[in-house]
């Protein structure tokens, strides 16, 4: 089963939706490495999005299709990612993306199951604890989460930081992981 990497989009109504789409059709990305990744929509009908939502996913073939495995794929990923984005604000309206690893596992509908409250002095504050894009009425009705930051007009977001790259679980540093494995060898969650 492959993890890919991918831009999830919903959108408040089916005209929306063919707007965005219309967007995002044909986009082809040059990374800075050379690589240059053409985007697809994933199937509608692969798409597990709640009844009633109106939502599209694209990926490319080009990116590693495992999760972050070397530094190479988190580079290249944390660009494409940045790059969408850029290419979602100057899109047309929709309700609610993110860029992310399998990011259509997330709506717009538990956007609240990742609202984390801390107390700061005398008040409870809640944070988003995922990497988003959203209205702004969303932000209204979600509470104004703080770090949520103006995307463009009527939007906020929550900041795309990038990839991350973990040593111990890539596919380019065997030696370390075999370290790793001489020193614990009761841990068995590494490859």
């Amino acid at each position: 089963m492959a993890i890919i990497f991918d831009i999830y989009i919903e959108c408040a109504t089916p005209e929306e939706l063919a707007a965005i789409k219309s967007h995002f059709e044909g986009l082809t990305l040059e990374l800075q490495t050379g690589k240059i990744t053409h985007w697809l929509f994933q199937s509608d009908r692969d798409l597990q999005a709640s009844e009633g939502v109106h939502a599209c996913s694209l990926w490319s073939q080009e990116l590693s299709d495992w999760g972050v495995q070397s530094v190479s794929d988190a580079i290249e990923c944390t660009e494409a990612g940045i790059r969408l984005y850029q290419h979602l604000q100057q899109g047309p309206d929709f309700l609610f993306a993110r860029v992310a690893w399998e990011a259509s596992l997330i709506e717009v509908n538990s956007l609240e199951d990742f609202l984390d409250y801390y107390c700061s002095g005398n008040s409870e504050e809640c944070r988003l604890s995922i990497e988003c894009v959203f209205t702004e009425a969303l932000y209204q009705q979600l509470g104004k989460p703080k770090y949520c930051k103006a995307f463009r007009p009527g939007y906020v977001w929550t900041e795309y930081r990038g990839e991350i790259y973990r040593p111990l679980e890539s596919s380019d540093q065997k030696e370390l992981t075999e370290l790793y494995r001489e020193y614990f060898p009761y841990s068995k969650d590494l490859k």
